[in-house]
Order: structure tokens, then sequence, then C-alpha cells
């Protein structure tokens, strides 16, 4: 495989592993799988950060990723989603550069489609033909459409307590689908992570899949390329923690390479019912353990009590970036979906977490007034449209179809 992707090494042993083996973790411990770069050779050579204007995808940085070759890829027009400037909650904040990541505009509605469009046409390159995924509803989706438009044979696991549309869409795309029973979110942990090393399956899950989060670095080079600069600070809500990670790696790259000189401060946005991620980082702690419960909030896509391995990537990258893991409360995270929409963007209660979060930050102190912030929408509020109405509500005027009763109403609404 040609490129700068040099191999694989494990986070735990660090044990090197060829790229060519379809590996998910380290077959010696366990531990996770990292991508590694020849950083030297991609400083002297690559003069631009999108190097594939051919495409219109996450694939106009295809030189980020594992090598690709042209017959093996599977887009679907996923990532460079706009980049939209707050108007309305800016404006009530008192501040001047907050802004959306859109990915409410990807192919099946989350930001899950940038992982699964390299992870399965990385999974083809090796010649894999088959695998699986846990997911709370969106990654099923999003593994469901790729791996059917790759003619790729896929299971996806998803929660009891999913969204039941979210559940539809994976049998939609047509995925063979099994919903998931459990107590607590350590049985899934342990159940991926034995699979692992007893099925021989090929994996797509976060972290256990080393391939995935390599595409969540799309969002640093889209950001920079659209804003100009690195921003100050991102917000992004955290699962299991891929997409975070992921940005940062990103940024930590653009940083080695020569692009910038700044690595955003990453904050981690969690519910505040299962945020594990917060409790150990409010703690000092280098790996978090279980807490809370995950049916206890409305933000499902983001809802785990326990991380995989500790979540040790997903603290590093909030620690020596600066930023910091936040909670925000379900009432919080519905009124951030009204201040979304007021912007114009309808995304569900997760995707909407981070913007509440940012409200957080910024009442502490955490962000300036004069600081760069991007907050990470990574789902549409149409995957829950129960949400919707438990934010907004529906219409409770009525009024006959006769103009003196819609001039009365004009009126009383005083438009």
């Amino acid at each position: 495989m040609a490129g700068y992707a040099m191999g694989l090494k494990c986070d735990s042993c660090g044990g090197e592993f060829s790229l060519r083996d379809p590996l998910t973790t380290c077959p010696n411990c366990g531990g996770l799988l990292e991508v590694q770069y020849d950083m030297a050779a991609m400083r002297r050579e690559l003069k631009v950060i999108g190097g594939s204007p051919e495409y219109d995808s996450i694939w106009r940085y295809r030189q980020f990723f594992p090598s690709v070759e042209e017959q093996n890829i599977v887009t679907l027009g996923e990532g460079r989603t706009p980049l939209v400037k707050s108007v309305h909650l800016a404006g009530k904040l008192g501040i001047d550069n907050l802004y959306y990541k859109n990915d409410t505009m990807m192919p099946t509605g989350s930001f899950k489609d940038r992982g699964f469009s390299l992870a399965v046409s990385y999974a083809k390159e090796l010649g894999v033909r088959r695998g699986f995924t846990y997911s709370s509803g969106n990654a099923g989706a999003s593994f469901a459409a790729y791996s059917s438009r790759g003619m790729f044979n896929a299971l996806a696991l998803v929660e009891y307590i999913a969204n039941p549309v979210k559940k539809a869409m994976i049998q939609l795309y047509g995925a063979q689908a099994a919903v998931l029973d459990y107590e607590n979110f350590g049985q899934i942990t342990a159940m991926l992570e034995q699979a692992a090393e007893r099925l021989g399956l090929y994996q797509f899950v976060n972290f256990i899949n080393p391939i995935r989060h390599e595409a969540m670095k799309t969002y640093a080079y889209e950001i920079t390329e659209q804003l100009g600069r690195v921003p100050d600070a991102m917000f992004h809500p955290v699962g299991t923690g891929g997409g975070i990670f992921g940005a940062y790696k990103g940024y930590c790259e653009l940083a080695h390479l020569g692009f910038t000189d700044q690595i955003p401060r990453m904050y981690g946005v969690q519910p505040a019912a299962a945020a594990h991620f917060k409790a150990a980082f409010d703690a000092g702690l280098p790996e978090a353990a279980a807490y809370g419960d995950c049916t206890k909030t409305i933000a499902q896509s983001i809802a785990s009590d326990s991380p995989i391995q500790g979540g040790r990537r997903v603290l590093r990258a909030v620690y020596q970036s600066g930023g910091a893991a936040l909670g925000v409360e379900d009432g919080d995270i519905l009124e951030a979906m009204r201040d979304l929409a007021k912007d114009g963007i309808a995304g569900e209660p997760s995707a909407a977490a981070p913007v509440a979060a940012f409200k957080q930050a910024y009442e502490k102190g955490l962000v300036k007034a004069s600081d760069t912030a991007v907050c990470v929408i990574t789902g549409s509020a149409f995957k829950q449209p129960g949400a919707i109405k438990e934010a907004a509500g529906e219409p409770v005027t009525h009024i006959r179809a006769d103009i003196d009763e819609l001039e009365k109403l004009i009126v009383r609404l005083r438009l």
C-alpha cells in the first residue's frame, strides 16, 4: 500500500503491526491500535491541506488516510459540510465568533458517515468482506448504508433503548440487525473486547476498529480550511469518543506539518446522567470508570455509563489540549435544541449537547467572548422526532379558513 501511513502501533504495549493485516485490537495484549504516519515525509512534500480536489468529500484529504485504491473507495459525498456562523445564540450571549459544524447534512443524517466511508473502504482494501458493529442507532444506520453501497456483509447490534426510527433505518439500508439487551454498558464493552479475541470477525466499533476515527481527523482539515485558521475551542459530543479524539489527532497533524502553531482546546460533552469522562476529568484521573445511568437522558446517541478501555484517548485529548470534559442536563439540552433551531439547524439532543456545553463554558469563563469556538452538530433532529416535540411542542392556535379570522390572528400576533 502506497502513501504516508506506515503501520499500526499499540497504545498499551508499543507493538507494531502491518497495515496489511485485518487487525482490530493488538494481537499481543488486546490494546488499542493507532495508525502511524511518516510525518517527516509529509512535512517535506505536502504543501496544501486538501490534496485531492477531484473529491468533494472526506476523500479530498485521502493523503492523511491509510492508502485505499480507487476501486475500493465507498463514498456517498460525506464530509465537506457547512461551517455556519451563529447569529441568534451569538447575539443572545454577546459574542462574535461562534460557529456550528453542521453534520446534520451528511448522507445518513449523522457524522458517523465520515468514519464508515473510510472504514468500509479500508476493509475492502484488505479483502475483508464481512463485519459487525455495535450502535446506539446512528452508527448502525451509517454502517448499513455504506456496507450496502460497498456490497459488504454487515451486522449491526443496536441498543434496545435506541430510537425506533434509527432501528428501522438500519433495516431500510439493508444490513442485518439485532437488538442488544443489557443491564449496564460494561457488558457491551466486555462483549466487544471478547469478540475481537474469540470470533475473529472484523469489528467496526470506534477504537476497537483502528480506522474509523482516522476519518474524524477531517474535522480539523475542513474547519481549518473553512475558517482560514484553527479555532480556539471545539465542542464535541462524546459517546465512545472517536469524533473528539480523531479531530484532536487531525489538529496535531496540522501542527506537526506546519499548517498551524495552535491546537484548539477540546471540550468533550456528555449528558450529566452518565458523564464518566467528566467524573474522571474533575478528579484529574487518566482513566474513566463506570458512572451514572445511561437510560436517564434524552441524549441517547451519547448515553453510555462506561468507556472503552478506560477512555484514555479521549481524556488525553482533553488534557493535552487544555480543554475539559463537561456534563449537561437534559433541560439545558432541550433549550440548546431551541437555540440551535433559531440559528436554522435542527439537531437531535446529542447534537445539541455541545451548544448547551458552550453556554455552560462561557458562563464559567472557560471560553471568552473574543474566542473563536466551533460546536460540532453531529446528527439531525429528524433521527429522534419525539425530541422535537418535547423541545418545541405543536402549535396550539387554531383558526378557521376565513380572511377575518386570519386578519384577527395577524393583529394579535403583531406580525
